[in-house]
């Protein structure tokens, strides 16, 4: 029997030789040997993740519908088709989306990612007051720095 002193991964090391040999109790031993390939086999052992766990893009308030705001990638160490990713918003609201990265294995695996998205004031309007005029009186007393309403 051949036992393993660590878990094999793939992505590391996908084989191994090994040389094995066996030698009797005689008073003139006899020996031989035999050469082992081990071939490590393909497991769904790593998550997909992203980069960062939060993104914050921003994006000018006056942009149109349907610009490219970001480009979210993923990475997936694991090979072949297990590697193969797909994405569904779970949560989504104008601002903040949480983000679902999966990969293509059995159990699949996942991870998630929060997209903030910061809207830049472009400063296109001017300030304006409710009223057209205001009537205050103001105290003799008053102190700098009072609030006057």
């Amino acid at each position: 029997i051949i036992r393993t002193l660590a878990t094999l991964d793939l992505e590391t090391k996908p084989n191994y030789w090994l040389t094995v040999c066996a030698q009797d109790q005689a008073v003139v031993p006899l020996h031989s040997c035999v050469q082992v390939f081990i071939e490590v086999q393909n497991e769904n052992d790593n998550v997909p993740l992203t980069e960062d766990a939060v993104y914050y893009p921003s994006v000018p308030e006056s942009s149109p519908p349907n610009v490219k705001v970001l480009q979210l990638v993923a990475e997936d160490r694991d090979i072949d088709l297990l590697q193969q990713i797909s994405y569904r918003i779970t949560t989504y609201n104008y601002y903040s989306s949480k983000v679902l990265v999966m990969d293509n294995g059995d159990p699949q695996l996942s991870s998630t990612t929060r997209v903030v998205v910061q809207v830049e004031d472009i400063n296109d309007h001017a300030p304006e007051f409710d009223q057209k005029m205001y009537k205050v009186q103001i105290p003799a007393n008053a102190k700098i720095d009072q609030p006057l309403f």
